[in-house]
């Protein structure tokens, strides 16, 4: 017998298909300063919920929500099937029944977020595959105006002076935006000074030996006794705004003001038989008064002559004071001695370095003072 095949042929479904997406926008808003978000969806999680409605034509198929019929539903990160599977391991994005998809993550600004979507629908009246697909892409824009500003108690120019009786002194940082203070959890400060070789700007660390304590932080501390010549700055930034950073800066510079010394004979100004002893003493005074421990903050070297031009000039001792015997001014009565000192002012600390290396003693940096001459 011969026979010949008949095919059953159904008119076209119609097919709408959508993702609903509740619980609010694609974008978020993210405050500048405090570095929160609106809507934050670590508390307002966002849902994309697809959806398929049917409609056939010769009402084989019910007319209607065929959602629960979607197969093979998955979620990408990425504008196509090709990016990165989301599973049950992906961070703040939680799959659910018939290709729902809960985010529980905020997006940064510079991150936006694409996920795109594919599932299929089998028509049951001839076995055809249907294929669907969405893409979205999740972004936050910054919602807070940032007018930033920086300041220091420190002058642009400051001098440190060698005679203050504490040695240690503190630079706060005053950091805002726009009238309102920045709060320290939300800033991030670095203090930075000029190299002395490079002439570059690098950060403060523990081997700068002027450095006592505050890098990282609103407020540096630093050690008077080591400041000669020093460049520092502090960068201050949000800490949600990395790349918007502000700088204030202050020049310290050691300096001593106005000063003059003189020459006193203190013991043996009358020269008698009896006399053993002659001490000398520099007397140094500045706007305030006679300097303390003058050794402390001046290089003094004391000198011997006499009262012609003629006379010899001879050094007899360094220090703030000097005592030479009787013998060394002889018994002429014509040849009167004369005293006199030279003072120079010592810089600041200074390390002692051997081949460009620190010399340690007892593991801490030995360090000298040199005159400076030439002022």
């Amino acid at each position: 017998m011969k026979t010949a095949s008949a095919y059953i042929i159904y008119d076209p479904l119609s097919l709408t298909f959508s993702v609903q997406v509740i619980g609010g926008a694609l974008t978020q808003h993210k405050d500048a300063l405090t570095g929160e978000f609106d809507p934050d969806r670590t508390m307002f999680p966002l849902m994309f919920q697809p959806n398929l409605m049917v409609k056939d034509p010769e009402h084989i198929l019910p007319d209607g929500d065929h959602t629960t019929k979607l197969i093979d539903c998955k979620w990408y990160i990425g504008s196509s099937d090709k990016g990165t599977l989301i599973d049950a391991t992906t961070s703040g994005l939680t799959l659910g029944e018939y290709g729902r998809l809960v985010v529980t993550r905020n997006i940064e600004p510079s991150s936006p977020l694409t996920l795109f979507f594919s599932c299929g629908y089998i028509d049951s009246r001839n076995n055809k595959t249907f294929r669907k697909s969405a893409m979205f892409t999740l972004d936050s824009t910054l919602a807070t105006e940032v007018n930033l500003g920086l300041e220091i108690d420190a002058a642009a120019n400051m001098p440190i002076s060698p005679f203050k009786n504490h040695q240690n002194r503190t630079i706060h940082a005053t950091f805002r935006n726009g009238q309102n203070l920045v709060p320290d959890e939300k800033a991030n400060f670095v203090w930075l000074v000029q190299d002395s070789l490079t002439r570059k700007m690098r950060e403060i660390t523990e081997d700068d030996l002027f450095y006592v304590s505050g890098q990282g932080t609103k407020s540096i501390t630093i050690d008077r006794r080591y400041i000669d010549k020093e460049l520092i700055e502090v960068h201050a930034n949000l800490n949600s705004l990395p790349e918007r950073v502000v700088k204030a800066h202050t020049k310290m510079y050691r300096w001593y003001g106005y000063w003059e010394e003189s020459e006193q004979i203190t013991r043996g100004k009358y020269i008698r038989t009896d006399t053993k002893e002659i001490e000398v003493q520099a007397i140094i005074n500045n706007s305030k008064g006679v300097i303390l421990n003058p050794i402390d903050f001046f290089d003094i070297t004391h000198y011997q002559t006499g009262k012609y031009v003629t006379a010899p000039i001879k050094e007899i001792g360094v220090g703030e004071k000097v005592i030479i015997p009787r013998s060394s001014v002889g018994s002429d009565p014509n040849a009167q001695p004369v005293f006199g000192c030279e003072v120079y002012e010592l810089s600041a600390l200074r390390s002692c370095q051997i081949e460009g290396q620190n010399l340690l003693i007892d593991g801490k940096v030995m360090c000298i003072q040199i005159p400076i001459k030439g002022k």
